[in-house]
């Protein structure tokens, strides 16, 4: 391979970004799972800041969640299995994110009881993306799941274990 030739793990990625434009679309959390630079915390980000921003309520909150779980789980076990030879693995190239999206709107959950508590959505997302990267105990072993499956599982995992200790701050008063 010479210095002009494509790396072929990113050929593999750019050609199935190009067979299925709504697939990567989808997997990409329109276009968040692009960003040069670390794409699974810019789209964790977003979804954290859009849960703390947009409701208007605990039960518009919940709903949105509920609309994030949903849309990231259906595109990363639609589409997600598609992927299985762009990294060697078992399809979970940096660009998917629709994972993360499924992943932090869970771990956001956590912050239900003090939806308008800045600092519950912080802490949320910052376990998630803890347990997302480090891939401690049960999340790796979800992560280790084959196809799509393993590709989405680790990140409910990661949220949910980071909602249940959002949920036990929120509960606990430790933040005033």
């Amino acid at each position: 391979m010479t210095s002009t030739d494509p790396d072929p793990k990113q050929a593999a990625e750019a050609k199935a970004r190009r067979a299925a434009p709504v697939a990567a679309l989808c997997l990409s959390a329109f276009g968040l799972g692009l960003s040069p630079l670390m794409p699974g915390t810019v789209a964790s980000l977003a979804v954290a800041g859009a849960l703390f921003v947009l409701p208007t309520g605990p039960v518009a909150f919940v709903g949105l969640v509920i609309v994030f779980l949903i849309a990231g789980s259906w595109a990363t076990l639609r589409f997600g299995d598609d992927l299985s030879e762009a990294d060697g693995k078992h399809g979970d190239p940096g660009w998917v994110v629709s994972d993360e999206v499924a992943g932090q709107a869970l771990a956001t959950l956590g912050a239900l009881p003090a939806i308008e508590d800045w600092r519950l959505a912080l802490l949320a997302f910052v376990l998630f993306r803890i347990l997302d990267m480090t891939k401690l105990g049960p999340v790796g072993q979800a992560e280790r799941r084959p196809g799509a499956v393993g590709v989405l599982l680790d990140d409910l995992v990661a949220g949910a274990l980071a909602g249940i200790i959002t949920l036990a701050v929120a509960l606990s008063g430790l933040l005033g």
